[in-house]
Order: C-alpha cells, then structure tokens, then sequence
C-alpha cells in the first residue's frame, strides 16, 4: 500500500553508515603499529617518541628547577666552546643548540637528556636486527627501558647521560665493521667515536673493550681490519682536534678534572666500603629491568599453565632459547662487547683502589636487553605472543615511574614542604635580585658571580644576556675576560641557608666584601610557607663609566 504524501513519516532516520573505505583505512592506519606487522619499524618509533613526550613533558610540567648537572650544561651551553673546565663540549653545543631555538627553558634539558636516551635505544635496536628478527630486536631494547639511567636519571642532562647515542652508534657501527669490514662503517665508526670523546673521555673503555673483541676474534691479525682502523682513527683525530688545540691555552682542562678526580688516595677499607655503595646503587639502579623480567617471567608461565593458546596453536617449531637462534660469533659478541666495559672497569678500579660512582657506568647497560636471550624461549621466527607480553610489562612499569617521578619531585614535594632541587624557586629569586639591580645601577644586569646552580638559576630567568663568573672563577668561566669583570660590575649571590649542599665558594665571599650595596633575600624553599626557608646574601658591584653597557 502506497504511504500518503500528506501525512509525515514518523519513522526515525537512520543516519547514513561511514563509508567503509574511510574505516578500511583507519584500520590500516593503526595495523602498521602491530607486533605482527609485516615491519615493527612504525611500532618501534612510536614507543620511542611516547617515551621522549613522556618524559619530557610530565617532568617539565612538575619542576620548576633542573637537576644540578642540567643546570651546569645550561651555564656552560650559553657559550660555543671548544671545552669546558670540567668536561669536553659536545654535550654544551647541544644545549647551546636547543636554547637558541627554543629558549633558555627548563625543560629543554630534559628533553636533551632524554633524546639521547631514545637516540640510543633505537641505534641498539638496528645492531640488534643485524642479528635477529626485528620483533627480537625490540625485545632487547624494552627489556632495558625500565633501567633507572634511562628513565629518572634519563632526564639528568649531564656528560654520562649525553653519552649514551655516540656510545650506542660506535657499538653498532663496530659490529658492521667487523662482520663486513666495509670501509664505510669503519668511517662512520670513527665518526660516533669522535662524537662520544668530544662528550666524555670515559669512551675510551668502550674502545678498549673492541680492541680487545678484535684480539681474541683473530680479526686484529688481518690487514684489511688495521686499513679499517686507520680511517676510523684519522675522523676520531681530525674531530678531537681543535679541542686538543683549545686545552693547550686553558689553565683548567678536562684531563686536570679527570686526573683530580681519580687521584684521591684512599685505604683498602675505605675503598671496598665504597665499592660497596658503588655495587649497591647498580643494583637498585638494575632492580627495574629484574622486576620486569620476573614479571614476565611469570605471565608466560601463568600462560602456560591455564593452556592460554599462543599466537600458532601448534607452532611448526619447538620453542627454543632466543640466544640459540643467533649465530655463535653474534653471541660472543654480545657477551663480551655487552660486559667487557663493566668488568674492566670494575677490575682496574678494585686493582688500583681508584675512587669511583655509580654514574661514571650508565653506559654500560646498553646491551643488558640482549641477556634475556639466555631467559626467554620463542618458536623460530614467531616470538609474537612473548613482544606482546614484553610490551605489557615494560609499558606499565614506564607509565607508573614517570607519573609517579613528576608527582613526587613536583607537587608531592611541594605539598609536605620537602625541599628539591625540582622545587627550588629559582624564578622569584632571580626576579626578586633582578629588582635590586635594576634599583640600584640602572643598566641591565650582565654579570652574575655566584655557584653554578645559584647563578644559574638567576642567570637563565634573567635572559641569555646574562652570563654566570662559575664560582668567582675566571678559569672556570672562559666566556668573562678580567676587564669585563672590572668594568661592568656584577651581581653577587650566596646561598646561605642551613641545608644548603652547594658550598659557598671563597672568591664570591671575597669579591663581596667589594661591593656597593648588600642586602638579604629570605623565601620558603617550597610553597609550604612553614616548611625549609631559603636565605639568600646578594651585592652588587656597580659598574664604571667605561663599560659598553654603561654608555
């Protein structure tokens, strides 16, 4: 029967269907991140940049301060230099690069820090597909994302953490050059090399570690690997050497610092109980990486034990290690270019009774992921279900540590008064001196004498104009020449307060005694008013007619 045209329809409508090709291709979209995707390369980057947003973000939203070595890398960064008093520069151009396009931002060193970390992880993920499947490759590098160098001290933007891609990329490009010994990973292993000792001498145990691999594989008997070796060290050189050149006209040099460092006598006693501690922080530092390989561990065997069905019901294959799946020479080589660092450090420093930290080794865990090959078994060529569960896991264990880091070294902190480096309200006390500049001298502020984390909390709020005198020191601060100091004056800062850990350095305390006017900042350490009082001592040294600014 035919509807009258008169009456309405009181039908609903039904809302027309998505075209099946816009929700075919969504679809498409998102499979190209799978585990069982043709490539896990799309997979592999976006845990990587999730990782790098993650961290830097979340700490840069919940700290008003950095870490005292990002505050280090942010005084030296305000200056392209061929070194530093303490270390090489690479580490500082960074910085130096990354303030210049985004500012002179507190959270740029966590973002710096953490790029090297992803930088890194991605480089140990291509060395590890150079020996097995890529699914295994990213095994490897989830398994040693919950180490605590690569997640709470991942955001410490200092040499040790800046080191770990050149130390990574020479690793792999070493690989290359020994299995295929073509030239040109032998150049562009000399290309990380020089990279990573323009960051931190330390790289030189790295390069110990392949000379001796290359011994005892046979391959330093071979001509062609000395050619090979000749052109990695001649880039290594020529890369090294206008820092060579700087040190020869610098009263303060890296090697000193080094040297001063490791030159601290010390009896037996006092020695293994610091050894001790040393042992004992890898151990918490590792503890991460254990908990997570219990952990899945565990589900794989729960998974067993209910009959869970794996990704193949009835695999073609027996399972078996991972480690048996790699060629025999793949295995030595993650055995001892994996542990040889580690041990030969640990040897040399119990031998010799050298002072040591457990930082000076963040780079020796780079491989650590490759152990769980020993630990973990897969049907050949199918380890689907153990990534699935391995991403589970690590991907928890991340999520939990980085909320759980920001909320209490930010508003946890802040909110029971526990005073932090991450809460120290380095802004107000630069404005609140930047006021007394401004009303006693007029000119803007240029100069600011004080430690390196006081002065560097003034000078960064303040602007890239104004520079840090590290500790009153001109050795320590090659960008400032004695007449600039004498003719433009400086603002002077002392930390004074009961807690503070930074020392008071004596030329500050000195040049004070110079100065036109003096006064006393105090302000809570936190926002809990009651809590940890800052007690800050400043003067101002006013400039003289013959300072550019001045005129």
């Amino acid at each position: 029967m035919q509807a009258d045209p008169a009456v309405p329809d009181s039908r609903p409508i039904s809302p027309a269907p998505a075209p099946a090709h816009a929700d075919s291709a969504w679809r498409a979209f998102w499979r190209q991140f799978s585990p069982d995707a043709p490539s896990i390369l799309p997979l592999v980057l976006l845990i990587l940049l999730a990782h790098l947003f993650l961290w830097t973000v979340l700490t840069g939203l919940s700290h008003s301060a950095p870490d005292l070595d990002n505050m280090e890398e942010l005084v030296w960064g305000n200056f392209f230099e061929w070194g530093y008093y303490k270390h090489p520069p690479l580490p500082s151009w960074l910085i130096y690069g990354l303030t210049r396009i985004l500012g002179q931002q507190v959270w740029v060193t966590f973002f710096a820090g953490q790029l090297s970390v992803v930088v890194a992880l991605y480089f140990i993920w291509r060395l590890a597909c150079e020996m097995t499947s890529q699914k295994n490759a990213l095994i490897a590098i989830l398994l040693i994302m919950p180490i605590t160098y690569f997640t709470t001290r991942g955001v410490i933007s200092n040499h040790n953490t800046i080191q770990f891609w050149s130390i990574a990329g020479s690793i792999w490009m070493f690989y290359r050059a020994w299995r295929y010994q073509k030239m040109r990973d032998w150049l562009l292993l000399g290309m990380f090399a020089g990279f990573a000792m323009l960051t931190k001498y330390s790289a030189l145990v790295q390069f110990a570690v392949f000379a001796m691999f290359l011994l005892l594989s046979g391959n330093l008997f071979q001509a062609r690997t000395w050619k090979g070796i000749a052109a990695a060290t001649g880039v290594l050189a020529l890369m090294l050497a206008p820092h060579i050149w700087w040190m020869s006209s610098q009263v303060r040099t890296p090697i000193g610092y080094a040297t001063a460092s490791l030159s601290r006598e010390l009896t037996r006693a006092e020695h293994w109980r610091l050894m001790g501690d040393v042992f004992g922080t890898t151990g918490a530092r590792l503890a991460p990486m254990v908990l997570a390989l219990i952990v899945i561990a565990g589900a794989l065997a729960w998974r067993g034990r209910r009959g869970v069905a794996t990704t193949s019901a009835t695999p073609a294959v027996a399972p078996q290690k991972l480690a048996a799946q790699l060629r025999p020479e793949d295995r030595r080589f993650i055995l001892l270019v994996g542990l040889g660092p580690f041990a030969m450090t640990f040897l040399v420093v119990i031998a010799l009774k050298s002072p040591m930290i457990a930082d000076w080794a963040s780079t020796f865990y780079l491989m650590f992921g490759f152990f769980a090959f020993w630990l973990f078994s897969s049907p050949a060529g199918d380890s689907s279900q153990l990534l699935r569960t391995c991403l589970k896991v690590i991907i928890t264990i991340q999520l939990i540590t980085v909320i759980g880091y920001a909320l209490a070294r930010g508003p946890v902190s802040n909110m029971i008064g526990r005073a932090t480096r991450a809460t120290f309200p380095g802004a107000i006390i630069s404005q609140q001196l930047q006021i007394e500049w401004m009303q006693h001298v007029g000119t803007p502020l240029r100069l600011v004498a004080s430690d390196t984390w006081l002065g560097g909390n003034i000078a960064i709020h303040a602007g890239p104009q104004v520079d840090v005198l590290i500790d009153g020191d001109l050795d320590k601060s090659q960008w400032v020449t004695p007449q600039r100091a004498a003719a433009c004056g400086m603002l002077l800062a002392i930390n004074r307060s009961a807690d503070n850990d930074d020392g008071v350095p004596p030329a500050v305390v000195a040049l004070m005694t110079h100065a036109n006017w003096n006064g006393i900042l105090q302000l809570p350490a936190s926002k809990k008013l009651d809590g940890p009082q800052l007690k800050i001592e400043w003067g101002i040294i006013a400039p003289t007619a013959d300072c550019p600014a001045k005129r």
